[in-house]
């Protein structure tokens, strides 16, 4: 009895004596259990215990015959009516998965947000602010707002900005950048030219003057600042908060800063425009 048609019979789920009595129907045409028996070297009471499960698997047949004859129904109808059942019961699981998901959908749609305790934290270390920062591109980003002053990112390093704009560029999401201060238009744009992705969706303003600078927004839950204390490496240490209080006065200040007739358009990149509202904007910390 070949082993490699017994394991090929294992696959429709058959155990290997299943397999083995099954096999040796099929060869035999219509046969008795003690020809098979001796086909298979079973016993002929496990023989006996077998032949129920093959008959309600509609492989088998057994006629009223005493001693009773057994034969098998044609193989390529027997085995797929197996596969048509595995088939009917996929279809059935993927379904019911596929409902579960959809009540799933609707009911956490309807649970009420669970809005997060409003936290301050102090990253004051250049490792800390690394760490945080490696997380904030974990999930989907949609739009960067950045403030900042030429003389942060020169401070920081032309590297640092770069790899910070292509990592927005890798996440399809837009940037406005607004650069304070600064007179040297000509550095402001070489820069701009060595350091933005050409994939980039990017709108960048340059205003001379402004109140605040140097600090970002993430899709108005969470605010990255810079202070005036500075890292072992001399960077500046970062604010970082979710108070709704602060967002809000960090996000109107950008909006006057943005939409203020003295802030001009020095760079723009577009695939499809960033929208004016405010609402959903993003804006990472710089990597130190």
């Amino acid at each position: 009895m070949s082993d490699d048609i017994v394991a090929k019979l294992e696959t429709f789920g058959f155990t290997i004596n299943q397999a083995k009595v099954y096999l040796s129907i099929v060869q035999s045409g219509k046969t008795r259990v003690g020809t098979i028996s001796k086909n298979t070297q079973l016993h002929r009471q496990d023989i006996y215990k077998l032949l129920p499960k093959l008959e309600r698997m509609g492989l088998i047949i057994k006629t009223i015959d005493k001693p009773f004859m057994i034969e098998s129904v044609p193989i390529e109808k027997a085995l797929g009516n197996v596969i048509s059942k595995e088939r009917d019961e996929a279809n059935q699981r993927i379904s019911s998965l596929e409902k579960n998901l959809n009540d799933l959908i609707k009911a956490i749609q309807k649970q009420p947000e669970i809005k997060e305790e409003a936290r301050f934290i102090l990253l004051s270390t250049d490792e800390a602010i690394r760490n945080k920062g490696k997380l904030l591109f974990k999930k989907p980003r949609k739009h960067f707002h950045v403030a900042i002053t030429m003389e942060h990112i020169l401070k920081l390093g032309l590297h640092h900005f770069r790899d910070f704009l292509q990592e927005i560029s890798d996440s399809n999401a837009k940037l406005r950048l607004m650069i304070v201060g600064f007179d040297d238009m000509n550095i402001v744009h070489e820069t701009l030219e060595k350091a933005v992705p050409k994939t980039l969706q990017i709108q960048a303003k340059h205003i001379r003057k402004s109140v605040c600078a140097n600090f970002q927004i993430i899709d108005s839950k969470e605010a990255w600042v810079s202070t005036q204390q500075k890292t072992e490496l001399g960077y500046p240490c970062m604010l970082w908060t979710n108070d709704q209080n602060i967002l809000d006065v960090y996000r109107d200040h950008f909006s006057k800063t943005w939409n203020n007739p003295k802030a001009k358009t020095i760079y723009r990149n577009i695939a499809n425009p960033i929208t004016p509202q405010l609402n959903d904007e993003t804006l990472m910390p710089l990597p130190p």
